[in-house]
């Protein structure tokens, strides 16, 4: 049974695995969250050594919570959704049903997991989520060769999740309360936080970047002269190679930039915040947290930051062909260009047709 200890600012849960074996000891912060959080750890600490699993042990019976524990340290933190990944991990570190053995774990235990979930949040949410798992147990396979079949394929994926975002485009009204509640036209100089941000909505929307890849654009990657922006590869905000690693070309990319994007990119620069590495100096949390604010403000409704990437696309295919679009865009499935990132409203596209077809034989 596990005991606790207060200590200050700190609580100490502590498992015995019994006699001649160590005490299993971990401290949290001497808080309601905290003190709930070290008897989630204690919890999976039970499980697995009810399952005979020993925290130093590493094979075939190490434990899904370490895994992913691993899995975390080791990929997601090089990603640009490390922040929101490390949170998901988290929660399945504390849960007790991964406490089982890596090898033990069944596609019936992902499909209950999913359930679950889908009682929390949102299909989508969900999705997202086995997305990370299953990433984790490849790792599993051709890293850590713990496993040999990921018990995430053939899960039941949730009911809705694969429902593609059906956001019309901006508004021009909907463009100026974004404006007026980022401050961005009363602060030329974007000196708030919450104006670079502004900035940034502005620039996807000429772009089609995604928002990892603005905010690690550095001073080097902006070519005025050219109307050239560069997104390095196989960093944090840069393009992804193929997850097969056998990729023959380049995955970074040059974004050319219409004239508005490079006075944008342009301005961000000339008031860099100092001692800033990147153009824009503000993290991805931040920009998350002012992004969420600003909508609030302005009252425009069920918008997502990433949706920028849906708008730049549709305008940008009235004037690139799909080749041309999938390399400024950083998409390189076409078919994922036309059926997610290209709006397709039918009476948009009648405004462009003749009086009649007949006409034109």
């Amino acid at each position: 049974m596990a005991s606790f200890e207060t200590r200050g600012s700190t609580i100490r849960a502590i498992v015995r695995q019994g006699r001649d074996l160590p005490k299993l000891v971990k401290a949290f912060d001497n808080t309601p969250a905290g003190r709930k959080a070290a008897e989630a750890w204690a919890k999976v600490a039970e499980a697995k050594k009810d399952a005979g699993i020993e925290p130093s042990e590493r094979g075939s019976s190490i434990a899904a919570s370490d895994l992913f524990e691993e899995y975390e340290e080791k990929v997601c933190r090089l990603r640009d959704t490390a922040r929101f990944d490390a949170y998901r991990i988290g929660a399945w570190m504390r849960d007790v049903r991964w406490a089982k053995p890596v090898d033990r774990i069944t596609t019936f235990d992902v499909n209950e997991w999913i359930a679950a979930r889908c009682k929390e949040v949102s299909p989508a949410t969900a999705n997202r989520e086995l997305n990370l798992m299953s990433g984790a147990f490849a790792y599993a396979i051709k890293v850590r060769g713990w496993i040999k079949v990921n018990p995430c394929h053939g899960a039941q994926r949730p009911a809705g999740a694969m429902k593609r975002r059906d956001r019309d485009l901006l508004t021009p009204d909907e463009i100026k309360a974004i404006r007026i509640a980022s401050g961005i036209d009363k602060d030329p100089e974007l000196r708030t936080k919450t104006a670079r941000v502004g900035a940034c909505f502005l620039f996807a929307l000429e772009t089609g970047m995604r928002s990892g890849e603005i905010l690690r654009l550095r001073p080097r990657d902006f070519d005025p002269a050219r109307s050239v922006a560069h997104v390095a590869a196989i960093e944090a905000g840069g393009r992804k190679a193929a997850k097969s690693g056998r990729a023959t070309v380049d995955a970074s990319r040059d974004v050319p930039l219409t004239a508005t994007a490079a006075a944008i990119l342009a301005r961000l620069l000339a008031t860099m915040p100092e001692g800033s590495a990147h153009i824009v100096g503000v993290i991805d949390g931040t920009r998350d947290a002012l992004w969420r604010k600003i909508m609030r403000q302005a009252g425009v409704e069920g918008l997502t930051f990433h949706d920028t990437k849906h708008e730049a696309a549709t305008r940008l295919a009235a004037i690139l062909d799909p080749f041309e679009l999938s390399h400024a865009i950083g998409t390189k499935d076409l078919k994922l260009i036309r059926d997610t990132y290209y709006n397709n409203r039918a009476e948009r596209v009648a405004k462009r047709l003749p009086s009649s077809l007949m006409a034109l034989a």
